[in-house]
């Protein structure tokens, strides 16, 4: 049954929701009337969610442009999930050890569908090219840490990842072939870590490992990249991967894995 159909379900909420998520990194400033072809609101909706989103101040308007734009007040929604969720909170002292090992970047990130999302980041001691902020998201698969997620997922769940996640051509080096990519996958479930290269970001080297709960639930993943630049990827199977296993362990132990 789609959840559209249940009683419950509050249409109304779902277009407020469509009218936030046409804003991105890429559209930071959207008109009434570009508001109105993404979302596939008639005219007249698209102004009274605006109207009603401005007002309650979780969008600005620049009267000057007649233009629309996230608020900050939104980062308020951020701080709140930031602070009452266990997995950030326990994981934060071992994503420090972690980052104090080996100076680079370390990375939290949860499943949401088929993608990742960054929820922690400590940005490497060295100078790095990629701006990359926590709430950022990503396709699983293409990812260290969301591999390692997806290599611990029950298989029913694990083949509707695989089998609807969309390939892409990322990078030169990125995998675009589903059969190949479960083969990567099964391999990660064996060894219990992934090391991968210039998967999303070109020139990028990273290392993914699962955190688990009690009852072997995946909770999230870790991750700890470095430019190839700087790195060779057996430098960091020597290097990375070991404090990258140490760290997911007791981070997952700390959320009643044993």
């Amino acid at each position: 049954m789609d959840a559209r159909d249940h009683s419950l379900f509050v249409n109304s909420i779902e277009k407020a929701i469509t009218v936030l998520n046409s804003f991105s990194r890429e559209r930071p400033l959207l008109t009434h009337a570009a508001i109105t072809k993404l979302t596939g609101l008639d005219k007249s909706a698209a102004q009274r969610f605006l109207y009603t989103l401005h007002q309650l101040g979780l969008l600005r308007k620049h009267e000057d442009t007649k233009q629309y734009s996230l608020s900050p007040r939104l980062l308020e929604f951020a701080y709140a999930y930031t602070y009452s969720d266990g997995l950030i909170e326990r994981a934060q002292p071992f994503l420090v050890e972690a980052h104090e090992k080996t100076g680079e970047t370390v990375n939290l990130n949860v499943l949401e569908g088929t993608d990742v999302l960054l929820v922690s980041r400590i940005p490497s001691q060295q100078l790095v090219t990629m701006n990359i902020q926590v709430g950022f998201r990503m396709p699983a698969l293409y990812s260290a840490a969301g591999r390692a997620i997806v290599a611990r997922l029950p298989a029913k769940q694990r083949d509707h990842v695989i089998g609807t996640t969309k390939y892409q051509k990322y990078t030169d080096e990125a995998i675009s072939s589903p059969k190949e990519m479960r083969g990567l996958i099964e391999k990660v479930a064996k060894e219990g870590y992934v090391l991968s290269q210039s998967q999303f970001f070109k020139g990028d080297i990273s290392v993914g490992v699962a955190i688990v709960d009690g009852s072997d639930a995946v909770l999230g993943g870790l991750c700890l990249s470095v430019p190839r630049a700087r790195m060779t990827v057996q430098d960091a199977r020597e290097k990375l991967v070991p404090v990258a296993i140490t760290a997911a362990r007791k981070i997952s132990l700390t959320m009643g894995a044993y």
